[in-house]
């Protein structure tokens, strides 16, 4: 059956493990203005909003992203929309190391689940003969950069390689971009605005501005995918709440501060975090970008079974195997979203319990 989100998170919540660095849940502080807008859009009452969204904020969303108002729809967060998506498709392909929400949609809608696994050694980005692989066995494309688990950041020419690939299979490209905002040198990549005729960008509010729980974000490109998206918002959620698209619109209003805001944040949480790394037990490949390190044992245990060790010892990590199979079992994935105490203290424990876990020994 393999790894067990479900189970894990018992153990876990059971542990009441202090230090959690296993959900990629933000702690920093959302913008003042952000807030205050809900506050001012909750007093305008809960009523019933269009599928599509707001017109003020997919004309502001629309006018970002130089595009038609027919090609933005407003979603329930990022994953509503993968969701979407996932389901209008047959063979949904996947790089992997890869969020496991992919998995779950596909096995909920029963979906195919194409895997092309990546080279560390090429810093997790795929190749072009990875992406004609995956285009010639899949319908849809799922793409994720900055990466969640491995913070990995493509470039132009690698986005490039991906889409043409793509069209000339006539297969679709979703460019989910919920750490759009969190690439470390700041650079900024939309998979829509590189071509859009069978692609679309999908974002999230959710981690530059902490607001996880108002489950908003958009997509944006191919009108007919839109549209497609926008039909199972209706057919599911009817439309996002006024105040979730309030706080939105208010939230593009101070969009660079809060990106560089969030990007400061994380990025010197990881230089603490790379400090803290026992590289007689683990090894890594930096993240250039997003809210996650994504260490590899270098001694022989079982990643998984060092997640629940440490969950008894109060410590919440991600075993690696949560991100694309057995083939992950030597790896964790550590949340950068807790203070920088709490992340270096459950580094250092990681590598003191595989140390016991190997009888002190080294070797891999």
């Amino acid at each position: 059956m393999g790894f067990d989100f479900y189970k894990f998170y018992e153990a876990l919540e059971a542990s009441g493990a202090r230090i959690r660095l296993d959900a990629g849940d933000p702690d920093h502080e959302p913008p003042a203005e952000v807030l205050e807008a809900i506050k001012r859009s909750l007093s305008e009452g809960l009523g019933y909003t269009p599928a599509g969204g707001l017109i003020e904020l997919r004309e502001r969303i629309a006018e970002i992203h130089g595009v038609d108002l027919n090609e933005v729809v407003v979603t329930p967060g990022a994953k509503a929309a993968i969701a979407a998506l996932i389901h209008s498709a047959g063979n949904v392909g996947v790089f992997a190391p890869y969020w496991p929400g992919y998995k779950a949609a596909a096995s909920l809608f029963q979906r195919k689940l194409i895997v092309r696994h990546l080279r560390e050694e090429l810093g997790w980005i795929p190749s072009q003969e990875d992406a004609e692989w995956l285009a010639s066995r899949a319908d849809l494309i799922m793409v994720n950069y900055p990466n969640n688990p491995t913070g990995a950041v493509i470039d132009l020419a690698a986005a490039k390689a991906i889409l043409d690939a793509a069209r000339e299979k006539g297969v679709i490209v979703a460019s989910d971009e919920a750490y759009r905002d969190l690439a470390f040198d700041g650079s900024r990549l939309v998979m829509a605005e590189i071509d859009s005729e069978g692609v679309v960008s999908v974002y999230s509010f959710s981690k530059t501005f902490a607001v996880p729980g108002l489950r908003v974000g958009y997509v944006v490109g191919d009108p007919s995918l839109v549209a497609r998206v926008r039909r199972f918002i209706a057919a599911t959620y009817t439309g996002v709440p006024r105040f979730a698209q309030a706080a939105a619109l208010k939230a593009l209003e101070v969009m660079d501060y809060a990106a560089k805001r969030a990007r400061e944040t994380y990025r010197a949480r990881l230089q603490a975090a790379l400090k803290a790394v026992d590289e007689e037990v683990f090894t890594y490949t930096k993240p250039r970008g997003g809210l996650y390190l994504f260490l590899k044992l270098r001694v022989p245990v079982d990643g998984t079974e060092l997640a629940y060790r440490l969950a008894e010892r109060g410590v919440g990590l991600f075993p690696g195997e949560a991100f694309g199979g057995v083939r992950y079992k030597r790896y964790l994935r550590v949340s950068l979203t807790a203070p920088t105490a709490d992340i270096v203290q459950g580094i250092r424990t990681a590598a003191l319990e595989a140390r016991r876990l190997t009888g002190g020994s080294l070797g891999g």
